[in-house]
């Protein structure tokens, strides 16, 4: 939801504030941009002695958790906002152009609820629903569909630890995944393409996410996802270059059963962290909360660096296959 609530700020708030006098303009900004919990608690009471509608403090609670990507407390808001749903009105909104809108958010937290407590039928009810009130955000409630269908995907999984890989920086020398997790909790594994924009957007977050977990011991391999001689040739390029501060393991998949297609690569940046046993721990983006948790069950030593999100372009960022992307 987060990109979507950018965009509705940067359109509705502008207009918003126009018809409100300086200070609770203020007032408004302090409470969409509160920077932690206590800013935000702080501005709500603010907004209170003011005067301003009830509407807004719950709009200003949902995007701080959005923003902080916290999950189950959005799924512990859900009732709140559901309560307040037949008093919605479009008078007293910093955020929705129409009822059905905030309908859409009560639906897409009583989905986070749903997956709190691993109802996965429930889930689909809700995420329909959310979908069928508000199609402008189908590209925000689609991830949640995507990474439940992956956990789901990565369970049947156990990777073959022992399969080689060539060496992309030693030529014809290979190197398994089990030699570079040694005696390690866990091995992540990074997925990159030098004809996609988004992964080479992301490998200077790749070399902070690798020096993190290598300095805490978690070894890092990346993937190069095709092998075929172009590729194979501005990868190495970047790797003399730009690439010789990103630190671990520099391997290449293979064409056939390639590591890629199992582990399901459709976006960019896409990280896996395997066990020592080849269990999936996670698959997802490295600046998702989830990994850094899972990460810190494995070494508490591990906290998350400041990573900040790749944004998605418009289009597909599929990896390519034997051809040089457009």
């Amino acid at each position: 939801m987060k990109l979507i609530l950018i965009t509705l700020l940067s359109l509705l708030l502008p207009a918003f504030s126009q018809k409100m006098p300086d200070d609770k303009e203020q007032l408004l900004e302090a409470l969409m941009n509160a920077p932690d919990l206590a800013s935000l608690d702080q501005a709500i009471e603010k907004g209170k002695k003011a005067g301003l509608p009830e509407q807004m403090f719950l709009e200003a609670r949902f995007v701080f958790l959005v923003n902080q990507d916290n999950r189950a407390a959005l799924a512990a808001l859900s009732p709140q906002l559901a309560a307040h749903l037949p008093k919605f009105s479009p008078d007293n909104t910093m955020l929705f152009a129409v009822e059905e809108d905030f309908a859409s958010i009560v639906e897409y937290t009583r989905a986070l609820a749903a997956l709190e407590k691993n109802d996965t039928a429930l889930f689909k009810k809700h995420i329909m629903e959310a979908f069928w009130l508000s199609p402008s955000h189908a590209a925000q409630f689609a991830p949640l569909i995507n990474e439940l269908r992956m956990e789901e995907a990565m369970k049947k999984i156990t990777l073959d630890l022992d399969r080689k890989f060539p060496d992309q920086k030693s030529e014809g020398k290979e190197m398994s995944l089990r030699s570079i997790a040694g005696e390690s909790a866990a091995v992540l594994i990074h997925f990159w393409s030098p004809w996609v924009q988004q992964s080479m957007a992301a490998m200077e977050e790749i070399a902070t996410v690798s020096n993190t977990l290598i300095k805490n011991k978690i070894p890092v391999a990346s993937i190069l996802l095709s092998s075929t001689n172009e590729a194979r040739k501005d990868a190495d390029n970047f790797l003399g270059t730009d690439g010789a501060k990103n630190p671990g393991h520099w391997l290449i998949d293979h064409e056939k059963s390639s590591l890629g297609s199992l582990m399901r690569v459709s976006s960019f940046p896409t990280v896996v962290l395997a066990s020592r046993e080849g269990k999936i721990l996670f698959n997802g983006d490295p600046a998702d909360g989830r990994l850094w948790k899972i990460l810190a069950g494995l070494n508490p030593k591990i906290t998350p660096p400041t990573i900040d999100p790749v944004l998605p372009e418009t289009g597909s960022n599929t990896p390519p296959s034997g051809e040089k992307g457009k």
